[in-house]
């Protein structure tokens, strides 16, 4: 009986290619996707870059899914931590720890485009789109959905990869929570005098984080986090004066910046489920947990879904069992508890810590940053936890 993937996004493409990969074709995949892609991909709004860690290269290497977004991904080789007008700061550096990058980036519309192509050739997989999913219906021995055009498709497990906000929790009475941080987040892309060579930059300030990562051609992706009203304003300046308004927040670590192209901008929360299993049914990537994007862990994250959820397959592929029962569904469970709590844990704090101004918590992050620049071991966990070498 086949696996139903709800939604076409990176990690549900990831994880059906990974299915096909692991059974050589011989599971059977059915893809449901609501967004053409002729529609999705021809827009000229910025799309969000994502990081992804050694680690999940790693992984995406073992699934020969990393040949195809090598090409377009780029090595993160430094990065710099610092928390505006304060001295403290953190450096890291691949060759400090014997690897060529601290990680990879690569721009998601160009990597969705990639893959998506790809699944079309994989055998295997079937693909619904555009289609949306407008029923389900799970019973003791099997899944059965109704998509938007009245076709019904069966499967032992159904597998929600359809992203914040996901219309199948709703549709399967999944309680869905959220906090809403008092921030949006303006991306778009920059060019700059100084070329990248590979440098990060993660920059604290007192509205919110600020990221660039670099890209292809020398550019840098920004996602700049503010307060919401702040965030609002710069979205809706002229070109010159957000630049003038960035340059003064990030520096000349990069030289003059020369040119932004077009912005789009962010709410931000942190949701998760009261539970990412129910019957039948398995909740991965955005549509179990969604993270702010300070630290660049949300991808990274539903990476380890997809592989977590790969291993469990396995084992009922091996013993010939229901893919789809309570025990796989449960034993995932586990695999997956403490990695996904560890990891918000972590990311909501530091939203917490750098965006609190009171003069304790100010002083200690100056104190900690500088403490932690200058002790390796110290410095060392974070850079394992960027690498994704820091086991949860």
């Amino acid at each position: 009986m086949s696996i139903i993937i709800a939604g076409g996004g990176i990690v549900g493409i990831t994880l059906a290619l990974a299915i096909a990969h692991e059974t050589q074709g011989r599971q059977l995949v059915n893809l449901i996707e609501e967004l053409d892609p002729n529609t999705r991909f021809s827009s000229n709004d910025p799309g969000r870059s994502i990081a992804l860690s050694t680690a999940t290269c790693k992984k995406l290497s073992d699934l020969k899914i990393w040949s195809s977004l090598e090409p377009i991904a780029t090595k993160i080789t430094n990065i710099h931590i610092s928390d505006r007008g304060l001295p403290g700061s953190i450096f890291l550096s691949a060759t400090d720890y014997n690897v060529s990058s601290l990680g990879q980036v690569v721009e998601l519309k160009s990597a969705l485009k990639i893959l998506f192509i790809r699944l079309k050739e994989t055998p295997g997989v079937s693909l619904y789109c555009p289609n949306k999913i407008a029923h389900v219906e799970r019973t003791k021995n099997f899944v059965r959905v109704i998509l938007d055009n009245h076709r019904t498709l069966y499967g032992a497990l159904l597998v929600a990869a359809d992203g914040t906000s996901s219309n199948i929790a709703k549709i399967c009475g999944i309680k869905q929570y959220y906090i809403q941080y008092p921030q949006k987040a303006i991306v778009a892309t920059i060019s700059t005098q100084l070329k990248h060579k590979g440098w990060a930059f993660e920059r604290f300030t007192t509205d919110g984080p600020l990221a660039m990562l670099p890209i292809k051609n020398g550019r840098s992706s920004l996602v700049w986090c503010q307060s919401i009203s702040k965030a609002e304003a710069m979205y809706h300046l002229s070109d010159k004066e957000f630049l003038i308004q960035l340059q003064k927040i990030f520096g000349w670590r990069l030289g003059y910046l020369e040119n932004t192209g077009k912005r789009k901008i962010y709410p931000l929360k942190l949701q998760i489920v009261d539970k990412n299993i129910s019957h039948r049914l398995i909740l991965i990537g955005n549509a179990a947990q969604t993270l702010h994007p300070v630290a660049g862990q949300g991808f990274n994250l539903g990476i380890r879904d997809v592989t977590s959820l790969i291993d469990t397959l396995k084992i009922a592929w091996k013993n010939e069992k229901d893919k789809g029962d309570s025990r796989s569904l449960q034993y995932y469970q586990k695999l997956r508890e403490r990695d996904v709590q560890t990891t918000i844990t972590i990311t909501d704090g530091l939203i917490n810590i750098f965006s609190n101004q009171k003069a304790v918590l100010v002083i200690g992050r100056t104190v900690g940053m500088a403490v932690i620049d200058h002790i390796p071991q110290l410095r060392n966990i974070i850079a394992q936890w960027t690498l994704g070498w820091l086991k949860s």
